[in-house]
Order: C-alpha cells, then sequence, then structure tokens
C-alpha cells in the first residue's frame, strides 16, 4: 500500500505547519467575501423573479 507522501492527492509543495494556518485564514476570508456575493446575488435574483411573476400575473388578466 503507497503511503500518504506517494498520493497523487499530496500536492508536490506540501504546506509546512506554519503556512497552513496563513493559507486556511486567507481561505475563510475569500470563502466568507464569496458567501456574502453569492447572498447579494441570490437577493437580486429573488427580486427579478418575483417582479417577473408579478409581470406575468398582470398579463394573463389583460
Amino acid at each position: 500500500m503507497t503511503g500518504v507522501a506517494n498520493s497523487v492527492f499530496v500536492p508536490r509543495n506540501a504546506l509546512r505547519e506554519g503556512d497552513a494556518r496563513v493559507k486556511v485564514q486567507v481561505g475563510e476570508s475569500l470563502l466568507h467575501e464569496f458567501l456574502v456575493l453569492l447572498e447579494a446575488l441570490q437577493e437580486e435574483l429573488d427580486q427579478r423573479w418575483n417582479s417577473q411573476e408579478k409581470f406575468d400575473r398582470h398579463a394573463d388578466r389583460a
């Protein structure tokens, strides 16, 4: 059985213990920013969807 050190899933330039903390902090920051932008996009799409539904209802009555 091949060890973890020889696994294709371990990057060649594996992180040292100190580097890992910095990468995690940067990753968390980027993830947080992505989620904030995703939430704003979802709200905008919800508004567009709701206004489209209202428009479609009025069109059916005309």
